[in-house]
């Protein structure tokens, strides 16, 4: 074709009208829109699939329940995905569960595996339950339950508020504060020797030890002191039966008889 007749260059191309350009923009965004609808719903899917399930609970530090019982009060027992697993709210569910349970610290190991690391409690006395029967308390007054079978620990005497019926409360009162700080501090030297850890209305602790022979405490304070003064009088001095040691001012004891 001659020079003559060649087309113009404007009549080659379609010019991009803006109705033109609206269409494409449309058509990205949907398709991005699609793609990414099936970009989550395929992640979705792998999240909540047995391969990112918990099927594997590892329960530590449990003596008094067993893995099982701990693993079905974390709500772990079905394999719930991983992604909807709450530490924390596996960690509450257990220590509400198990009044031997202190403390839980549950850790997720992807992608199949939860860590229950249990931390129990330590029993340090007997108190009287409802109906006379002993259970075992720790420090903090919390009531564990009956004590196992051969199982010897001081027991502990107390005030109680007036009107509160026992066993009414998961701990007990916190007049026996003081009891319970000595029973869980007596030393090995003679811890043995403690029948009953006494704790009177002022909050003064006596010992009796099963001779029978008392020492007074006084307040749950200088204990290590008073704790050597105790040692030294049982190793050293000749005591009698009904005799009662004054040791509530550290190495200025007092002996008395019955």
């Amino acid at each position: 074709m001659s020079p003559a007749h060649a087309a113009p260059a404007s009549a080659q191309r379609r010019p991009r009208t803006p109705g033109r350009r609206r269409r494409r923009s449309v058509v990205v965004v949907a398709i991005t829109v699609v793609t990414l609808a099936v970009l989550s719903a395929g992640a979705y899917a792998a999240l909540h699939s047995r391969l990112l399930a918990a099927t594997t609970v590892v329960v530590t530090g449990a003596r008094h329940e067993s893995p099982r019982q701990v693993e079905a009060a974390a709500g772990l027992t079905a394999a719930p995905p991983m992604i909807s697993v709450d530490a924390g709210q596996v960690a509450a569910r257990v220590a509400h569960a198990f009044p031997w349970v202190a403390s839980v610290d549950v850790t997720l190991h992807w992608p199949r595996t939860v860590d229950v690391a249990v931390t129990e409690r330590k029993a340090v006395a007997v108190v009287f339950g409802p109906n006379g029967a002993t259970e075992l308390v720790d420090v903090t007054g919390r009531r564990l339950g009956p004590p196992a079978l051969g199982q010897v620990l001081p027991r502990l005497e107390y005030a109680p508020p007036p009107g509160q019926p026992a066993g009414a409360s998961p701990t007990i009162a916190s007049s026996a504060t003081p009891g319970l700080i000595v029973a869980a501090t007596l030393p090995a030297a003679f811890r043995s020797q403690v029948a009953v850890v006494q704790v009177n209305r002022v909050g003064w602790v006596t010992l009796h030890l099963d001779t029978p022979v008392s020492f007074v405490l006084g307040p749950a304070s200088d204990l290590s002191q008073k704790y050597e003064d105790v040692a030294s009088v049982i190793a050293r001095t000749t005591l009698h039966i009904g005799d009662v040691v004054d040791v509530s001012v550290p190495q200025a004891m007092t002996v008395t008889g019955p």
